[in-house]
């Protein structure tokens, strides 16, 4: 958790001097100066409001704003790429090559370059936010490859397949709910990502959490499945999505590090985030068949801990549907004393609890195993 801590505070050194490389501004490489805080606070205050409603309202190509994409750098930048860092270390193996759609200043893309990818593409229709999103990487060592490009007019100027596409925070951007035939549109254009990939290949689709666009992240998955496409993550259940059935949410929660000029930021702007929640799906090649899980049940934590009649419980939702998973008990026996440390997004195994009316109820057999903890692989049998 320190290499992480300082890892975060050294890449938040690297986007303030780039910012001001970008920006033209002198000043300390380490810090903003009053004004230059105090502006770039009302900057954010656009994006937030424009993000938390629809990025339309900024503009499709909002980036073309230069303050805009000079500001993003310095908060939702370091946001998205811990996002995108924590859900692409879900997949079982490292990709080779990476194409990043709509990548705009790279967040994405430099979450898979860390992660070890060594061939990366990313597409965008705004060039200058493409060379911004390069100069970064560039300057932490990382090669990357960018191509301007427009979606809706052009053919992808990348040839061949590909082990990995990402999809971040681009749907709304790409295909506004406010547009006539939107969503067939969206569909189409994820099957063409789909026939773009190698057969062991993924597709990455990430975006807020916030209701209206966790729907939509939900209802590609109900669409898709019915379609017999394979998902990776974070779904073990492959039936009909319960959450969307009942018109609950389903996000990942993560943990992250926020360095020093990101909780001023926050301080600033009333922003009360103590953890990243992000909507995300992972979808495999048609042809490659859901991952193959050891014969056990198993189940993704998808609540926070809450009280119930029958004392703390969690939202499970596993292999053999929607359950909750309960215990009145203060101290747990070692089995099952893995319950009391729960986390939102964990792949947990449950063994010999009493079920009730879709309620599993911790006895003293019981035993839970953390399968998979948040951000890391399913065990699957290869």
């Amino acid at each position: 958790m320190k290499r992480k801590k300082a890892d975060m505070e050294e890449l938040m050194l690297q986007l303030i001097q780039e910012w001001r490389r970008f920006t033209k501004l002198g000043g300390p490489p380490d810090v903003l100066q009053t004004r230059e805080f105090r502006r770039v606070v009302e900057s954010l205050r656009v994006m937030r409001e424009a993000f938390d409603s629809a990025p339309q309202h900024l503009g499709r190509n909002y980036f073309s704003n230069f303050q805009l994409l000079a500001d993003y750098l310095l908060y939702y930048w370091p946001l998205h790429y811990q996002e995108a860092l924590s859900i692409l270390s879900e997949l079982p193996t490292t990709p080779r090559r990476v194409l990043d759609i709509c990548s705009g200043p790279c967040p994405v893309a430099f979450a898979a370059l860390k992660l070890g990818c060594s061939e990366v593409f990313a597409v965008d229709q705004n060039l200058e936010a493409l060379n911004l999103g390069a100069r970064i990487c560039g300057r932490e060592g990382y090669p990357i490859t960018i191509r301007k490009w427009n979606p809706h007019t052009q053919q992808l100027p990348v040839e061949g397949k590909f082990d990995l596409i990402t999809m971040g925070y681009c749907l709304e951007e790409l295909f506004p709910q406010t547009e006539k035939g939107w969503q067939d549109e969206q569909d189409a254009f994820i099957d063409q990502m789909l026939n773009l990939l190698n057969p062991n290949g993924y597709l990455v689709i990430l975006d807020s959490s916030l209701p209206e666009k966790n729907q939509r992240v939900l209802n590609i998955r109900e669409r898709f499945v019915k379609k017999k496409i394979p998902v990776q993550a974070p779904c073990v259940w492959r039936g009909e999505c319960p959450a969307l059935a009942n018109n609950f949410p389903c996000f990942a929660q993560r943990e992250y590090e926020k360095p020093y000029v990101m909780k001023e930021f926050q301080r600033a702007l009333n922003i009360n985030l103590g953890s990243l929640k992000v909507s995300y799906l992972i979808l495999r090649h048609p042809s490659s068949g859901w991952p193959q899980l050891p014969d056990k049940d198993y189940f993704r934590v998808v609540s926070p801990p809450s009280e119930s009649p029958q004392g703390k419980q969690f939202y499970l939702c596993g292999t053999p549907g929607k359950r909750k998973i309960c215990s009145r008990k203060e101290e747990l026996p070692k089995e099952s004393r893995a319950f009391q440390y729960l986390k939102r997004g964990e792949l947990i195994s449950v063994e010999d609890a009493l079920e009730k009316h879709n309620t599993l109820h911790i006895k003293d057999e019981t035993k839970i195993t953390v399968e998979a903890a948040c951000g890391k692989p399913i065990p699957e049998v290869f």
